[in-house]
């Protein structure tokens, strides 16, 4: 009898301290979303509507993986910088562009140092040739920005970033993203 309670007492007593472990690791880890996640989205905002191809592409590692929406794929930030400087430098397709700002839909932190963001923005119709598709109006497509994120001291930078074109199906039943 004595062994039942003592190995009960042993059990209940390690039960308490991983579920304390558990929570004060989830605590921390929930206080970074609301900081670092909105923080550095902002950061990456801040950049894209300053269209500079620079302060877009330090906020990249430097093995980043793009893929864009048409489905092009940049690997490497020199790559990505080339690639931004076409598009933001003078006379490329978003150099006067504004663009809206994005909103997150979902953060989570994986661990301390790797994150995702979901996001929704908004970019220019694009035409024939890359360039807009009706001049100096902006038709706007509906995006789904995806980035994994990894912690670099303490800053975050994007390890691959995913945009998808938004065509919602709408399904017979609701979900929390599908009202």
């Amino acid at each position: 009898m004595t062994t039942s309670i003592s190995n009960r007492r042993s059990f209940f007593l390690s039960a308490v301290s991983l579920a304390g472990a558990a929570a004060t690791s989830s605590n921390l880890i929930a206080q970074l979303t609301p900081t670092d996640l909105t923080a550095f989205l902002r950061t990456y905002d801040e950049a894209w509507v300053s269209h500079d191809p620079q302060a877009i592409a330090m906020l990249h590692a430097d093995d980043v993986l793009v893929v864009n929406r048409f489905g092009s794929m940049l690997e490497g930030r020199a790559e990505l910088e080339t690639a931004m400087q076409f598009l933001h430098g003078p006379g490329g397709p978003f150099h006067a562009v504004g663009f809206p700002r994005q909103q997150i839909l979902l953060g989570r932190i994986l661990n301390p140092n790797m994150a995702t963001i979901h996001a929704s923005w908004k970019n220019p119709t694009m035409g024939p040739g890359d360039q807009l598709a009706h001049g100096g109006q902006t038709p706007w497509v509906d995006l789904l920005s995806t980035y994994l994120l990894t912690r670099r001291g303490e800053t975050w930078q994007i390890a691959q970033h995913d945009l998808h074109s938004v065509d919602p199906i709408k399904f017979p039943f609701k979900t929390k993203w599908n009202a």
